[in-house]
């Protein structure tokens, strides 16, 4: 798990105000980013982030998952970059503690936790959106199908409403 418990350097909260964006993007200006986001994917949101202390990387968020590019300036290494892909679906919680200059975002999967920092007031914003993205993918009638298979199996819903989402849904499909 990344610390991240210090507040934003000198630079950095003009960096964030420069970066950050929603509606827009700046796609082009970090190569490798633009190649990574498929045709069929809708950007709904960039920003600035924080993983580590010598980290800045950007935070995009799309309908169908969560990119994390970080871009490396290595003197030994030279300029390398790397990413980090979470799939939305794999997204179990997501969890915003608003601080003094910045937010942070504890974002939970199956298998392990991210911590992100990002501009202040952005950390809400960003699990509202990552939330609807969310809602918009389980939409999706035969996912909707499925789930209303499970809650009859629980009990959770009578043979009859079964049977009338049932038939809504395959109107759908």
């Amino acid at each position: 798990m990344s610390d991240f418990g210090k507040e934003p350097e000198e630079g950095q909260k003009e960096e964030f105000d420069e970066i950050d964006s929603f509606g827009s993007s700046k796609v082009e200006e970090y190569s490798g980013l633009k190649e990574r986001i498929g045709s069929e994917e809708e950007i709904k949101m960039i920003s600035t982030a924080q993983l580590e202390q010598r980290d800045n990387p950007i935070i995009c968020l799309t309908d169908k998952r969560v990119l994390i590019f970080h871009r490396d300036k290595s003197k030994l290494l030279g300029k390398r970059n790397r990413f980090e892909d979470i799939k939305l679906d794999h997204i179990h919680d997501i969890k915003v503690e608003e601080r003094k200059d910045f937010d942070a975002i504890k974002i939970e999967t199956e298998s392990e936790q991210k911590q992100i920092m990002t501009p202040e007031g952005k950390g809400v914003e960003i699990s509202g959106l990552i939330r609807e993205q969310q809602e918009a993918g389980n939409s999706d009638p035969a996912q909707q199908l499925s789930k209303i298979g499970e809650e009859k199996e629980k009990g959770n819903i009578s043979e009859q409403e079964y049977e009338e989402k049932k038939d809504d849904l395959m109107d759908q499909i």
